[in-house]
C-alpha cells in the first residue's frame, strides 16, 4: 500500500481584496496486491485514488468560496503476466487514472471577475484515463531486450492550460488507439541505451482524427553513487490542445544527474532538464497517477530534487 500527500502554499496577497493564502493539496493511496497463478503467470489487483484541493484559488476568494476540487477514490488497475519462455514474456493490462488541476499554491491565485471564476467553476473538469494494454518482451541477447505494447482506451476531457497563461481549461475527449515498441541494451555495466517509438491515433468525439508519433532515444551512465542520463525526443503536432499551440517545437532535449550518498543510502540528491511535450498519447501513457496538472510539469525548466525513504 502506497500513500502520499503533497501541499504547497503561495505567499500571502499584499492587496486588501485578496488578503489570503492559496493552497494546494493533493492526497493520494494506492493498493495493490500479486497472485501468483502457477509458476509462469501471476495477476496483479488493485485501485488507486487521489483528492485534489485548491483553496482560494482566486482572488476575489476574500468574498466568496473560490476553491477548485476534484477527487475520485476508485480507480481500478489489473494486470496478468505470464512467462511463455525464459526469454519471452506477455502481459495484458487495465488501468483507470484522473488528473485534475493543482497548480494555485505554486503560481498564485487566479486573476478572474468573480462571474467568471463561477463559470470555470462549473465547466472545469478532471481528466479522466481508461487504458486496455496488451505487449509482448523479447530478450534477443544478454543485456538486449525488445518489448512492443498496443493499446486502445478513451481519454476525457483533456486537461492543459490555456495558450499563454496558468488558466486550466479542458480540450474535449477522444478515443485512443496506438502502440509503442521499445529496444534497451545495456552495453556494459555502467553504460546502456535505448530508443522508443510511439505512434497513436486520436479520434476526437467532435469527429477530427489526429496521428500523434513520437522517437526517442535516451543513454544513460552509473557509476557509484552516481547517474546520469540524455535524452532526445522528436514528436508531431499535439492532438487535443489550443489550435495556436499545434506548432509547437518538434525536437525536445532532457537531461539528468543524480547522486545517492553511500552514508545515507535512502538519500537521493538530483539536478533535471526537463523538456516534456504536449502529446495527449504521453498523458494517457503516463506509468504513475500523476499529481496533478501544474504548469511545471508543461515547460521547459531546471529541477532540483531530494528524496529520502526509511
Amino acid at each position: 500500500m502506497q500513500f502520499s500527500q503533497q501541499r504547497e502554499s503561495g505567499a500571502r496577497a499584499p492587496l486588501p481584496l485578496a488578503g489570503h493564502l492559496s493552497r494546494t493539496r493533493v492526497r493520494t493511496i494506492r493498493i495493490e496486491g500479486l497472485l501468483p497463478v502457477d509458476d509462469r503467470a501471476s495477476f496483479r489487483l488493485g485501485w488507486s485514488g487521489a483528492k485534489y484541493s485548491n483553496r482560494n484559488a482566486n482572488v476575489t476568494a476574500a468574498y466568496s468560496n473560490a476553491n477548485l476540487r476534484a477527487k475520485d477514490w476508485l480507480q481500478p488497475h489489473a494486470a496478468l503476466h505470464w512467462t511463455a519462455t525464459k526469454n519471452l514474456w506477455l502481459r495484458a493490462a487495465y488501468d483507470e487514472s484522473l488528473r485534475a488541476y493543482a497548480d494555485v499554491g505554486m503560481s498564485g491565485p487566479l486573476g478572474l471577475r468573480r462571474e467568471d471564476f463561477r463559470q470555470l467553476q462549473d465547466r472545469l473538469r478532471p481528466e479522466r484515463h481508461r487504458r486496455m494494454t496488451i505487449g509482448a518482451g523479447w530478450s534477443a541477447a544478454p543485456g538486449f531486450r525488445v518489448a512492443l505494447d498496443v493499446y486502445r482506451g478513451r481519454l476525457d476531457d483533456r486537461l492543459t492550460f490555456a495558450e499563454g497563461s496558468a488558466l486550466p481549461v479542458n480540450h474535449g475527449s477522444a478515443t485512443l488507439l496506438g502502440g509503442m515498441m521499445t529496444a534497451a541494451h545495456q552495453v556494459t555495466p555502467s553504460i546502456g541505451w535505448s530508443l522508443r517509438y510511439s505512434h497513436a491515433r486520436v479520434e476526437q468525439l467532435d469527429g477530427d482524427v489526429a496521428q500523434e508519433r513520437r522517437l526517442a532515444g535516451e543513454g544513460y551512465w552509473q557509476v557509484g553513487a552516481w547517474r546520469a542520463s540524455l535524452s532526445a525526443a522528436h514528436t508531431s503536432a499535439a492532438a487535443l490542445i489550443d489550435p495556436g499551440a499545434a506548432s509547437d517545437r518538434a525536437i525536445r532535449l532532457s537531461a539528468a544527474v543524480s547522486f545517492q550518498p553511500p552514508s545515507l543510502p535512502g538519500l537521493a540528491v538530483g539536478l533535471r532538464i526537463a523538456d516534456p511535450d504536449r502529446l495527449a498519447s504521453s498523458a494517457f501513457l503516463a506509468p504513475d497517477a500523476p499529481l496533478g496538472l501544474r504548469a511545471q510539469d508543461q515547460a521547459r525548466g531546471l529541477l532540483l530534487s531530494a528524496s529520502l525513504l526509511w
